[in-house]
């Protein structure tokens, strides 16, 4: 398996300046969204989970959303109150999801601070995550072509050991809302020089990893549009249109 094939590969500077940049360019395209319709995009190289249990288990890892006020001269400032709303909203609608579906959830106990091996492999995953969104959603590595070939490395494995699992379901979010300031800028922009600014956008994505093998076995993008996870209502759209594609066991 190629792609990021070790979290060792991470830790080195080269790769945590090129995962910035990376993250930095998917930031981008997601404010940038805010006025494109609504889209998702599936990858899976599987289409039905495996187990040596009587149902395959799915660690659902702390959810990576976070919510950011858009000021006037451009900058992002993060709002605690909506990414805490948001954080719970998805945790409660991915638990409604899976038990429709008769899925076997673990979920993370929130008031326990996350174990150093999560929070490397989060960090991982939001670097791979974006990756693949500006090299296989967007240009395509000649290497890879039109395969879905991507990793987290065997190392991750000490996770499904850690809490019984066989796969672990990551996630990546980030929603940006206008102040007042920047949207009244915005509106002067327009009408003297027909210049449109960004007034936020909201953009994410969602993972498979297969815990014994490191393998990103689905991901699927979710575009602007979609659901709000501020609020129960728009937290359910949003996650069921993120997950709709899923594999189960």
């Amino acid at each position: 398996m190629t792609g990021f094939s070790s979290l060792r590969t991470f830790n080195n500077r080269p790769a945590l300046r090129f995962s910035r940049l990376v993250i930095g360019v998917a930031t981008a395209a997601i404010l940038v969204s805010g006025c494109v319709p609504a889209q998702t995009r599936t990858a899976s190289q599987i289409n039905r989970l495996k187990t040596e249990r009587e149902d395959p288990r799915i660690l659902l890892m702390p959810p990576d959303v976070k919510y950011y006020v858009l000021t006037a001269g451009g900058l992002t400032e993060p709002n605690l109150q909506w990414t805490s709303a948001a954080r719970l909203y998805f945790v409660k609608e991915v638990d409604a999801y899976a038990a429709e579906r008769g899925a076997d959830l673990i979920i993370i106990d929130p008031d326990l601070p996350p174990g150093d091996i999560e929070t490397e492999y989060e960090r991982l995953h939001n670097a791979v995550g974006n990756t693949i969104l500006v090299n296989y959603f967007g240009n395509r590595l000649p290497s890879k072509g039109d395969r879905f070939d991507w990793s987290l490395g065997p190392g991750v494995s000490a996770i499904g050991q850690k809490h019984g699992a066989d796969y672990a379901l990551f996630s990546y979010y980030r929603g940006y809302d206008a102040s007042g300031g920047r949207i009244a800028l915005s509106i002067l922009a327009e009408a003297a020089l027909g210049i449109g600014l960004s007034t936020g956008g909201t953009g994410g994505f969602a993972s498979l990893v297969d815990l014994r093998t490191g393998d990103i076995v689905w991901f699927n993008k979710l575009d602007a549009g979609v659901g709000d996870l501020r609020n129960p209502d728009g937290a359910k759209k949003a996650i069921r249109e993120l997950l709709k594609d899923l594999p189960q066991g």
